[in-house]
């Protein structure tokens, strides 16, 4: 309060130097980070560049009214693989004109024989369309670089070739694109309702504005501490995204925080500095246990080695670091600056409770339900399994380009490629028998079994290796060892045995199901695996990408899991000088969290609601990176709001020692509180569900139907039933803590009342009088 110019000022400062230090950032994030650098898939991802084979990262599909084999057609395409062959990260492209070209080759003709065996697969049944299979090498950011060079020269029409993109790569940049233009939609949706409940929350317009200001200062911090992390690692584009919410969703609780308890302590007469003081005691501890536990449910994601999943830990470290800060620094520098006036004014005071809080509704919901806890809370507990049942259903994968609205370029050509060439678009699972090859007639007698065997599988569409293509379980074209065949089959057996052998031994190239990273996909890959090789394969490939993903997760979850929920208990035990209140305060959260996943695979998976969500495509697999963020978020949120309740009720248990009464006054203090601020975060999250791509779409659904759940079920009915049932058990403490207490206030100086006039002096008592019983 002394510096509290200064104070603004500093904050002015630093956001504008915070600003200019990430301005730039956009431009460094990258989209990926899906599959750790250490899996197996990975690593023989890179081993695949030596076949020139594995899954294209880019996909072009030419389309013509004639055939693509007239002249001016062929040399379109020609000319259209020697422009993707000059770019330095296009490792190779597989054409149905050229064939398969690695980068430094001129683009030439195939071979007939090849022409009409392998190249075959590119060009649909009528002749009108063919494929490029495009692969790029580099990280995700010089992947991203080469596909903004590539698609403006090669997309679009090029002669009698109309050319459309789909493909990994493709889908990525253009979600990454959408995603821009939905959040800046989104935005434009949100803010004037968030605005007005601001107004509401907050009572005034100088009072809406410290969560501005404070979300000002953690957003901008937040984007020059991403900026810093670009420098030496690689950061998710979503961490931008997942700033600005959680900056301003901790921005406008933590002020409302503050100034709530501010007022409250102006209303007890308390004068505006004390009232400052005080309010900075009671809610500024509440802020910094809140910060500490929200910040604690992000750290566990830093545990999973992947970097989609850390650099938005990072992202969301940073920001509730930063909020809370900002919230204990600007906000009482500003309540000082604006003097108790203008500081304690509050437009909608007339509807807001006045008078004793047993008058409050929140007050009276709480002794109701405290009279029934059984009843109340073995029908919330039905409730809540109610809602988590289509959990048990859950399918994993990861997003492919159906994330995307029906109507994108890329998902359309994809459409378009499923139903003219369903073996392209197959997703692939390349089996490398490391360091093995078939050069004798005993190993490729080996080889043409485990090809046999590989085609056999459930999902497997086609095999294609050294010993020649293989389809259902039988040998459609064989290649033995020394061909005598006519040249048709020895220029085809030449060009598999060329790209199907290399330094790193040999390449089986397995076609599966066409949903990339499909239940489907996985349960193939789990079978190549499972079958007998001449030697220990490796798996490339999005199935083999997906099953170590799943093995990432599996392996380190638990330590994840393991360590949120010690920090959460461990802080919210000495928040609470209790042991009981930290274990409810956990267990009604993974209950709010379960149900809160139950109705994302009910809406999402099964494809509910979507006349109330917006319309998306349903896949019948539930991603399964982007509700871990989801969980994490709305985990975050609910515990910011158990902290607000449970400071509440600790205040009131330590001056009434009665548990019913405090938790019905606790109840009546935080409910307009965490109401407050979770309709302001739902409006932003529901403005989200007019989002085109499915994942940011189930972000804001998620977190909203968590926020719903906590606001309507769990706060309000089953804490104070719960609560009652424990009576005394909730503030027990082992003898070794009973001497730590909760933060007492300090004495104020309340402002002196006018003294009342003086009573007149009875005549007996004056000098002279007769005494009377006073006087004796």
């Amino acid at each position: 309060m002394r510096w509290r110019r200064g104070v603004l000022l500093l904050a002015a400062a630093l956001t504008l130097l915070f600003a200019l230090a990430g301005y730039d950032v956009s431009g460094r994030l990258v989209n990926g980070g899906f599959v750790p650098g250490s899996a197996p898939s990975a690593v023989t991802h890179k081993t695949m560049e030596g076949f020139g084979g594995g899954a294209p990262d880019l996909v072009l599909l030419a389309h013509t009214r004639g055939t693509v084999d007239a002249p001016e057609a062929r040399r379109n395409g020609l000319r259209l693989v020697s422009r993707l062959l000059a770019d330095h990260r296009v490792t190779d492209v597989d054409s149905y004109w050229t064939g398969a070209v690695r980068h430094g080759t001129p683009a030439t003709p195939a071979a007939a024989g090849a022409a009409n065996a392998l190249t075959q697969r590119l060009r649909t049944p009528d002749g009108h369309t063919a494929v490029a299979l495009v692969r790029l090498h580099g990280s995700a950011g010089d992947v991203r670089a080469a596909m903004d060079r590539l698609l403006p020269e090669v997309m679009g029409r090029q002669g009698p070739l109309e050319v459309r993109a789909t493909g990994q790569a493709a889908a990525l940049k253009d979600l990454e694109d959408q995603s821009g233009r939905d959040l800046r939609a989104a935005e434009l949706i949100a803010t004037p309702a968030v605005l007005l409940l601001l107004l509401w929350a907050f009572g005034s317009l100088w009072a809406a504005l410290l969560p501005l200001l404070v979300g000002a200062v953690a957003v901008a911090g937040a984007m020059a501490v991403l900026r810093a992390l670009t420098a030496w690692t690689e950061v998710s584009v979503f961490a931008l995204n997942l700033t600005t919410a959680v900056g301003m969703a901790m921005a406008v609780d933590y002020s409302l925080f503050l100034v709530a308890r501010y007022r409250e302590e102006r209303a007890a007469d308390v004068p505006h500095d004390a009232a400052i003081q005080r309010m900075m005691i009671t809610g500024g501890r509440t802020v910094v246990v809140s910060a500490a536990v929200v910040g604690s449910a992000l750290t566990g994601l830093l545990l999973l080695p992947l970097y989609f999943l850390r650099s938005l830990a990072w992202a969301g470290l940073a920001v509730v670091a930063l909020a809370a800060v900002a919230a204990l620094l600007v906000v009482p520098a500003a309540l000082s600056c604006l003097g108790g006036r203008r500081a304690g004014t509050d437009w909608f005071a007339r509807r807001r409770l006045r008078g004793p809080v047993e008058r409050g509704r929140w007050y009276r919901l709480a002794t109701s339900v405290m009279r029934r806890p059984v009843a109340v809370s073995v029908g919330g507990l039905l409730v809540l399994i109610a809602l988590a049942l289509p959990f048990r259903g859950a399918v994993f994968g990861l997003s492919d380009e159906r994330v995307l609205p029906p109507t994108a370029p890329v998902a359309s050509a994809a459409r378009d490629l499923r139903a003219g060439l369903p073996a392209v678009a197959g997703s692939p699972i390349d089996v490398v028998l490391p360091h093995w090859q078939a050069d004798s007639p005993r190993s490729l007698r080996e080889l043409d079994s485990y090809a046999l065997h590989l085609s056999a599988l459930p999902g497997a569409a086609g095999v294609r290796t050294v010993t020649g293509v293989y389809v259902l379980g039988r040998s459609v074209m064989s290649c033995p060892a020394a061909p005598t065949d006519p040249l048709v089959r020895r220029a085809t057996c030449a060009d598999l045995a060329d790209r199907h052998r290399a330094a790193a031994g040999t390449w089986v190239a397995v076609s599966g199901p066409p949903a990339a990273y499909g239940p489907a996909g996985a349960a193939l890959a789990s079978s190549v695996r499972a079958t007998d090789a001449p030697v220990a394969v490796r798996l490339a490939g999005p199935a083999a990408e997906l099953s170590d993903i799943k093995t990432a997760i599996a392996q380190r979850l638990p330590y994840a899991a393991a360590l949120v929920i010690l920090c959460t208990l461990a802080l919210l035990g000495l928040f609470t000088r209790s042991l009981f209140l930290p274990v409810k305060a956990l267990l009604m959260n993974l209950l709010s969290l379960t149900a809160t996943a139950g109705g994302m695979v009910w809406i999402f998976q099964e494809g509910h609601l979507r006349s109330w969500v917006g319309d998306f495509t349903v896949t019948g697999t539930t991603d399964l990176l982007t509700p871990m963020v989801a969980i994490c978020l709305a985990f975050g949120l609910s515990m910011d709001y158990e902290v607000l309740l449970l400071s509440r009720i600790g205040e009131a248990h330590a001056r009434t020692r009665d548990t019913v009464r405090a938790t019905a006054v606790g109840l009546q203090s935080a409910a307009p509180l965490f109401t407050a601020s979770a309709a302001v975060v739902i409006a932003v999250l529901l403005a989200l569900a007019s989002a085109d791509i499915t994942v940011i779409k189930l972000i804001g659904v998620t977190v909203a139907l968590s926020l719903l759940i906590d606001t309507l079920l769990i706060r309000p009915l089953l804490v104070p039933a719960v609560m009652a049932l424990a009576g005394s058990g909730n503030w027990w403490v082992p003898k070794g803590f009973r001497r730590m207490r909760p933060t007492t206030l300090p004495a104020v100086s309340r402002v002196p009342r006018p003294a009342a006039p003086p009573a007149p002096v009875p005549s007996e008592l004056l000098p002279g009088g007769r005494p009377g019983e006073g006087q004796r």
